[in-house]
């Protein structure tokens, strides 16, 4: 613990790790891949079978959270889109994403936007408009709706900023996501920021002058920019002090080779965020079809970002509806290698199916880690099929279904006599597990199937599963669990409580360790190996920003041995620097 002694601090540490070569390789998953829990499973699957690492989920679009949001409940009377009620899209991509190894960055995709005339009825702006009319943002010329006919959120209203904070900070303590990407922290153009309120703040902090009518003035856009930068520095922080693993990223526009356009067309000064440190990565989109014009971009930002090392390049295969080559994706991918930058995003989903078999015999060819993440930070899963009579071992009758389940016909039992399948795992290693059941369902199955989840206590918990609700097919959770290293019997399945007429599924079982709640789990020290020596380092900024009295640093280490740490004190005031070095002997929990 660490006590500030004079005004503000920047602290570099330096770690003595090696870490094998790692590449950033991710897309996005638009609505219209969630539309099934199949839909999604098998994107999933494909993103891994082709060694992409990171898929950015769609769960905040067009007015409407795709998990069940407590907070949105609370503002609207409804948690979540109609179109996926009785799901939760970013629980599903959670289960399927991370058995995968896949990386789940929860996407914000319209940010400030609050309403969508394509899902409302006429006259409707938006569900959060309904209990909030003053939260509507207004151009210069008085009109709300934007060239997309979307209706945005007052971006200064602190209202407004809360709510979408709290959406996150909603995710970062229910979910183990790896990821938060707040995707349009924009305005929708420079012809917004003409509400009411927003004109008042701007008269409070500029004498009483009104905002330019001018959208493109400087000083104004400076100013709105400005507010957004406060946004995004409170966002972070927020979500930081739940949960300091959680990435945080954007996907800014740029659409120039020599010039900031996202700032000057729509308030969004991106760079400011990299240098205050309200992002830890961004993926700057490109509109360009050729590789030319991609390559000029890519030195544009090589020369105005602080460390190239927090981008990591976008570009889409199907630019304005025109498909490029595969030898193009080739160019796009390498001019990225070449320059420095540690990976790529490709969009959407959707359009990279024609591409996969390419990418991965000569792009792709192996699977590796985002650069930002420690190596097998998803590795730590086990899947037991029912088919394993070793590991799955059953009691009493069980019969064979022709419904099909994880990888292969269920089997069920009915009530003429007790059975059970009891799971047994060699658990990797001692953490928090999230434990699944794969659901099964169908019409004469039971409303209550029985399962036991016992913890490393040996304090077993019931759950029961409506096996009749299509809603809850595919992986179930039962819960999060403390497990320890070594084999054991995790679930029980039994058909104890089963009416008669109604029968009970059995399939896969599978835990997958939470690194929300296990972030310091390792398998072995050999994950990372810390004896050899390497000229890399380690930047960590304190939490919250701005200091308090006291703060403290976290660092997770990978496993016992000696750590150097170089810690270097700078007042900024003062411009004097204070040097410490301390050399500790680190033992792992």
């Amino acid at each position: 613990m660490f006590t500030k002694s004079i005004h503000s601090f920047i602290f570099v540490i330096l770690i003595v790790l090696s870490l094998e070569a790692q590449e950033f390789r991710g897309t996005w998953l638009a609505r219209n891949s969630l539309s099934s829990k199949e839909v999604l499973a098998k994107a999933l699957d494909s993103l891994a079978a082709n060694n992409f690492n990171t898929a950015f989920i769609n769960v905040w679009s067009r007015g409407y959270p795709l998990w069940k949001s407590d907070v949105f409940f609370r503002e609207t009377g409804k948690y979540i889109d109609p179109t996926f009620q009785g799901r939760d899209v970013l629980a599903e991509a959670i289960a399927e994403g991370h058995k995968r190894g896949i990386h789940i960055e929860a996407w914000f995709e319209y940010g400030f936007v609050g309403g969508w005339t394509g899902n409302q009825p006429v006259g409707v702006k938006g569900p959060i408009f309904i209990p909030h009319p003053d939260w509507v943002a207004r151009k210069d010329d008085g009109t709300e709706i934007d060239n997309s006919n979307f209706y945005w959120m007052i971006h200064t209203k602190p209202e407004v900023q809360n709510f979408l904070i709290e959406m996150c900070t909603e995710i970062a303590r229910k979910y183990d996501v790896d990821g938060i990407e707040l995707d349009r922290i924009r305005y929708s153009s420079v012809q917004y920021g003409y509400d009411p309120y927003t004109d008042s703040l701007y008269r409070a902090q500029n004498g009483g002058s009104p905002p330019p009518t001018n959208g493109s003035d400087t000083s104004w856009i400076r100013w709105r920019a400005n507010n957004l930068n406060e946004f995004m520095l409170r966002a972070k922080d927020s979500i930081k002090a739940i949960n300091p693993h959680i990435n945080i990223s954007n996907a800014p526009s740029l659409y120039s080779s020599s010039g900031y356009t996202s700032y000057y067309s729509f308030c969004q000064d991106w760079l400011g965020w990299l240098r205050d440190g309200s992002v830890d990565n961004v993926q700057v989109q490109s509109y360009v079809g050729n590789s030319s014009s991609f390559s000029a971009i890519l030195n544009y930002i090589t020369q105005i970002v602080p460390d190239i090392n927090d981008i990591y390049p976008a570009f889409a295969v199907n630019p304005n509806g025109n498909l490029i080559s595969n030898q193009e994706v080739t160019n796009f991918v390498n001019a990225i290698r070449t320059k420095g930058f540690k990976g790529s995003t490709i969009w959407y989903f959707t359009d990279l199916g024609a591409y996969f078999p390419y990418i991965k015999q000569n792009l792709f060819t192996t699977p590796t880690y985002p650069p930002h993440s420690s190596q097998y930070w998803r590795e730590y899963y086990k899947i037991i099929e029912i088919s394993d009579n070793i590991n799955a071992v059953r009691t009493g009758t069980w019969t064979s279904s022709n419904i099909f389940g994880y990888n292969g016909p269920s089997i069920y039992a009915d009530n003429m006599a007790p059975a059970s399948v009891n799971y047994n795992f060699d658990v990797p290693v001692d953490g928090f597990y999230e434990v699944y059941a794969y659901n099964v369902a169908a019409v004469n199955r039971t409303d209550s199937a029985r399962y036991l989840t016992t913890n490393a206590s040996g304090l077993s918990v019931l759950t029961t599963m409506n096996q009749t609700d299509v809603n809850l097919r595919r992986w179930f959770k039962l819960g999060d669990y403390f497990l320890r290293t070594g084999r054991r019997n995790v679930v029980t399945l039994t058909n104890d409580g089963l009416h008669d007429f109604k029968l009970v599924s059995a399939d896969a079982v599978m835990i997958v360790l939470n690194r929300r709640l296990s972030p310091s789990a390792v398998n072995s020290i050999n994950d990372i190996d810390l004896k050899k020596k390497s000229d890399k380092s380690i930047k960590l900024k304190s939490y919250p920003n701005p200091f308090n009295n006291e703060f403290k640093l976290i660092l997770d280490l990978p496993g016992n041995g000696q750590v150097n740490i170089s810690l270097l004190i700078v007042s900024v005031k003062k411009s004097k620097t204070y040097p410490m070095t301390r050399t500790y002997q680190v033992t792992t929990n």
